[in-house]
């Protein structure tokens, strides 16, 4: 009997609990190790993906969800229908199948469905009131296409909190993995509830994230040079022309080109026997490369230069300044010096009302 009339003799519930696992397994690149680009991987996603609408037809058909309707008014078993949405955009957004070929040409139709579904994901939480005030006016940004303007700082720091909130989200669904079959049974229908809408607030941060990086990728592949453009055709002119005059060396070594291919030298040519370097030379590797393409562009502070002296105060590499009150110490001195000059004076006059020896009126008198 063939898959297909297997899956049709399959309840929708079984159908949809199925293809999540099929779902979980891509998106973690579990039992496989074909590439993304690959056409067993974009097939797989493609059979997915067709599934998941097939289920989304059966759900919109049956009217599971109304925009007349309360979160406490949904029955418990519909929920985890509500991240059809989702998990069409995560595939979507992988997609470069089209007519059993691969290219990155057809990936920006994709993209643009995979917004959508993202979309559409967070509109339908919205109508139950599962986003925060904060995620409601940013899909109201979204919505109307407006650019969501925040400081590196900022965003920084949105990043970190929802880091935070994905792995506390993440330890609270744990359950979901460990007790697949037994959920029903095991809960009570609230606790549940709570657990599917945890996931669904799970799936929210995942949304914006992801509608974030569809925007970047399609900017990348809309300035993507064609195959038939001036660049492209500059690029590969040059890379022929390097090509040709790394060859084009006399029987000395000797060529016109004053730099030399980095991977086409010799150990010996940058360091002697004795470890003298003969060279200047820049160590690389892929990590620091792929760093330089895929990270943020720019490097953020991480604490703030009130934080940085309070560090550097507390460990002792920092003297605090003490700070004395001039006033009061002018003032002090100032009476010192006073009280010291009449004393002195004192001293002085009486000396001169008291010669040396007027006192000594018997012992000395002859």
């Amino acid at each position: 009997m063939s898959e297909s009339n297997n899956l049709n003799q399959l309840t929708v519930s079984e159908r949809f609990h199925l293809a999540r696992g099929k779902y979980e397994d891509i998106n973690n690149n579990n039992n496989t190790s074909d590439r993304q680009d690959s056409l067993q991987y974009q097939q797989r996603l493609q059979d997915l993906i067709t599934e998941f609408e097939l289920i989304l037809q059966i759900v919109q058909s049956l009217a599971l969800f109304s925009d007349n309707e309360r979160l406490s008014e949904l029955t418990t078993s519909y929920i985890p229908y509500l991240n059809l949405w989702f998990y069409l955009s995560q595939l979507y957004s992988k997609l470069q199948l089209k007519q059993g070929k691969v290219s990155l040409d057809f990936k920006p139709e994709y993209l643009k469905l995979a917004r959508s579904y993202a979309i559409e994901f967070l509109s339908n939480l919205q109508n139950y009131g599962i986003l925060d005030k904060d995620q409601a006016q940013r899909l109201k940004l979204i919505d109307k296409g407006e650019e969501i303007i925040m400081s590196p700082q900022l965003k920084r720091q949105e990043k970190i909190d929802n880091y935070k909130k994905e792995q506390q989200l993440h330890h609270q669904l744990a359950v979901l993995t460990d007790l697949k079959h037994d959920l029903n049974e095991r809960f009570e229908d609230e606790t549940l509830k709570a657990i599917y809408i945890d996931q669904l607030k799970f799936h929210i941060l995942k949304a914006f994230d992801s509608i974030g990086l569809i925007a970047m990728e399609m900017e990348v592949l809309a300035n993507k040079p064609q195959p038939g453009s001036d660049a492209s055709q500059i690029r590969s002119a040059g890379i022929d022309d390097r090509v040709s005059n790394a060859t084009s060396t006399d029987s000395t070594g000797f060529t016109t080109r004053v730099e030399q291919r980095p991977d086409k030298k010799q150990i010996s040519d940058l360091i002697s026997k004795q470890g003298k370097i003969l060279q200047p030379f820049t160590i690389t590797s892929k990590s620091q490369l792929r760093n330089r393409v895929f990270g943020t562009g720019q490097v953020l502070p991480s604490m703030t230069v009130e934080e940085y002296l309070d560090y550097e105060l507390a460990n002792g590499k920092m003297m605090k300044e003490e700070v004395k009150d001039t006033s009061k110490g002018s003032d002090y001195e100032s009476d010192e010096d006073d009280e010291a000059q009449l004393e002195k004076r004192r001293w002085d006059d009486w000396k001169d009302e008291n010669p040396k020896g007027a006192g000594n009126m018997k012992a000395n008198i002859g």
